[in-house]
């Protein structure tokens, strides 16, 4: 009788255990398959950060443009290694084209002799402020410095060069070679042949777009495009209360295009408060050179306050990949590195630092790393 009860007392408990595990598996089951619950303001955020729909089933191609036009040119420009002092580095020797434009080789820290990383390309036309720093309010402002900083080229040396180079092939585009402009305005017309190239360097379509645009734009339940746990980290970077990362990264692009303090000011020459000293002492502000309806960054521009001091730029957690170092200087070899650092953060001896530690499970740091990864995972429809 009493091995019978034991018997019994056994089952019964393998029965109860067995029925908590089904439960278990039925919870994870419905919440891979069936549509994820966000609040309206998630719903709201997360629309907001979805690419525009034409990139869904689109790549620029150089070869789709015609051979005379300031987009070729600036690919052609963007390449050429001779448009530079020593006839040795290209824009693409830093934004290398099949690393996701990203500076792999560490070239910019090469070439500067500071711990500074040259960031990827992608989508950056559609930024208020370029450089970490913020000290350009133009993307062809941009180019021109990295041509006279980076390339040690002055205006007459790369005006020379282009128009003596490429005057033959180029002869609608570069009509200014032969015309009464100065050298200077010359330049700057380079510099917007260069930029109408890298204005076409949009970001990719990512699994994150995917399941954005197959939830709440085709409203289908069932996309399979993001995982559980990515989902989960969606809802971590969401969350204010959590992690605080949609505060700066939001937007299509996942930055806000600001400048924040976090701990990782070292090198003052590149901070946001040095970056408005240079731009205020440059030649090339677009309001000096472009209609003031299109350059109106500068009219809010702040110019002053604690919170500049080791300040830059934040970066797009966009196409990632293939990127060897992260932050401005490079500092971190992976995510989990950078997440480290927002747990506990460093540089409190500056005068303000806009961090708050970040305090996770070990398992919510893992989901919410794998959440960014899809921001970065490219998306190729069926049948591609």
């Amino acid at each position: 009788m009493m091995l019978y009860q034991i018997t019994r007392s056994l089952f019964s408990i393998i029965f109860i255990v067995l029925i908590i595990m089904l439960l278990i598996l039925y919870s994870y089951i419905n919440n891979k398959n069936n549509t994820p619950k966000f609040t309206s303001l998630e719903i709201d955020l997360i629309k907001e950060s979805l690419l525009d729909e034409r990139l869904r089933n689109y790549q620029f191609n150089i070869n789709n443009i015609p051979s005379d036009s300031k987009e070729n040119l600036g690919f052609l420009l963007f390449n050429d290694i001779k448009l530079s002092n020593k006839g040795n580095i290209s824009c693409a020797s830093c934004h290398v084209p099949e690393s996701n434009f990203h500076d792999i080789n560490n070239i910019s820290h090469e070439v500067l002799k500071r711990n500074i990383k040259a960031p990827s390309l992608r989508g950056v036309h559609e930024q208020p402020w370029f450089f970490w720093d913020g000290r350009t309010d133009s993307l062809w402002a941009q180019i021109l410095d990295a041509l006279k900083i980076d390339h040690k080229l002055t205006p007459e040396l790369a005006v020379n060069y282009v128009c003596d180079n490429y005057m033959n092939d180029f002869k609608q585009t570069l009509t200014f070679c032969n015309s009464a402009m100065t050298t200077k305005e010359k330049f700057t017309q380079i510099g917007k042949a260069i930029a109408s190239y890298v204005a076409k360097i949009d970001h990719t379509w990512t699994r994150y777009d995917e399941f954005i645009y197959t939830t709440f734009i085709k409203k289908e339940p069932t996309s399979t495009a993001l995982s559980y746990n990515e989902i989960e980290g969606l809802k971590l970077f969401l969350s204010r209360e959590k992690t605080g990362c949609v505060d700066c990264h939001s937007g299509k692009r996942f930055t806000n295009n600001s400048f924040f303090a976090i701990g990782t000011g070292n090198d003052a020459n590149f901070d946001r408060l040095t970056g408005i000293q240079k731009y205020q002492a440059s030649e090339f502000k677009c309001a000096d050179w472009d209609t003031s309806s299109n350059c109106m960054n500068s009219k809010y521009m702040r110019t002053s306050g604690p919170d500049l001091k080791g300040a830059y730029k934040v970066p797009s957690l966009r196409n990632l990949n293939n990127a060897p170092r992260l932050m401005h200087d490079g500092r971190f070899n992976n995510l989990e590195q950078v997440l480290n650092h927002y747990m506990y953060p460093t540089g409190y001896m500056n005068d303000y630092v806009d961090v708050t530690p970040v305090r996770l499970m070990p398992h919510e740091r893992k989901q919410l790393i794998q959440f960014i990864h899809s921001l970065n995972d490219p998306f190729i429809p069926t049948g591609k």
